[in-house]
């Protein structure tokens, strides 16, 4: 199960490409919203909820672009 932790970098992470990416803005900042969400509620122990994994595919590829940007 991931952690809140995890969820707070995510959302900082959809934050930061909300402002590189200006004409998926609304899209970033709406996954910034949800992880933001997931990270205020109390752990549901083993059957907590899973991450969906387009989602995390997505935040995976561009989070490596951005880091090949700021390099």
């Amino acid at each position: 199960m991931t952690g809140q932790s995890e969820f707070n970098s995510r959302a900082e992470l959809c934050r930061e490409l909300a402002q590189l990416e200006p004409a998926n803005r609304t899209f970033w900042m709406a996954e910034a919203e949800k992880w933001s969400r997931l990270s205020k509620e109390r752990p549901h122990g083993e059957g907590g909820k899973e991450i969906e994994h387009g989602v995390l595919a997505r935040l995976r590829a561009h989070s490596t672009r951005l880091l090949f940007i700021l390099a």
